[in-house]
């Protein structure tokens, strides 16, 4: 794997550039956001090899988007980081997904041996055909078993949010800005003729595997989980 992409979620901005600056100069790929919300918009541009997630944030804690992130994309890596590092704290970041937890302060060498550790050995796993709905970032698809739906970009942004928030509903007015809809001059029916053209493109996948539901009053929220990942199909 070369230059693989990680996202630094760290609420103290000194910091934060200091990581993002030193793993730059190792080679690495990096973004840089100061909470879950930060990172979930632009989640629609790239999908990430590792998150670097401190667990104090304001908002969501680094557990939850461990757990939330993991569930949408099984193959990546987490590393936390925390001023925190009694046992339980270490094993509650364990629990919640990630392969490393690095107590603050540390060195930025520590680091950079912990994502050396993580990525150096890699082998690449022969692909198989996924069984779950696999959405492909790259190609822009939704798989399952032998169905590929063709998407559009907006199409995958949206599914990529659905995903991440599964199982719970996304607000109208947050896909909305997801997908590039103009909150001034669109209204709720817009983004719902959005949604039922992205049902009928979605339909040769079985209901029963795959169902984009309305939420009254709050929004949408997907039937199942879906993989996301940026590997062809």
């Amino acid at each position: 794997m070369t230059n693989p992409l990680v996202y630094i979620c760290e609420d103290d901005p000194g910091l934060g550039e200091v990581i993002l600056h030193r793993l730059q100069q190792e080679g690495y790929q990096c973004c840089l956001f100061r909470d879950a919300f930060e990172m979930d918009e632009y989640s629609n541009t790239s999908v990430p090899d590792l998150l670097l997630l401190d667990i104090q944030l304001p908002g969501e804690s680094g557990y939850s988007i461990a757990h939330r992130y993991l569930r949408a994309m099984p193959s990546l890596r987490v590393i936390m980081m925390s001023v925190l590092n009694k046992q339980q704290d270490v094993l509650t970041g364990y629990n919640a997904g990630a392969m490393l937890y690095l107590a603050k302060p540390f060195k930025p060498e520590a680091l950079i041996a912990c994502l050396k550790g993580v990525f150096g050995d890699i082998l690449k796993e022969a692909h198989n055909e996924p069984k779950e709905l696999y959405l492909s970032v790259v190609t822009q698809t939704l798989n399952h078993q032998n169905v590929s739906v063709r998407l559009a970009k907006s199409e995958v942004n949206m599914l990529m949010l659905l995903a991440l928030r599964y199982p719970d509903a996304v607000e109208y007015h947050e896909l909305m800005e997801h997908i590039g809809l103009d909150l001034e001059s669109s209204r709720k029916n817009t983004l719902e003729t959005f949604v039922s053209r992205l049902r009928l493109k979605t339909a040769p996948i079985e209901r029963k595997y795959l169902t984009i539901k309305n939420v009254r009053s709050k929004g949408y929220q997907l039937s199942s989980a879906i993989i996301v990942g940026n590997e062809g199909y």
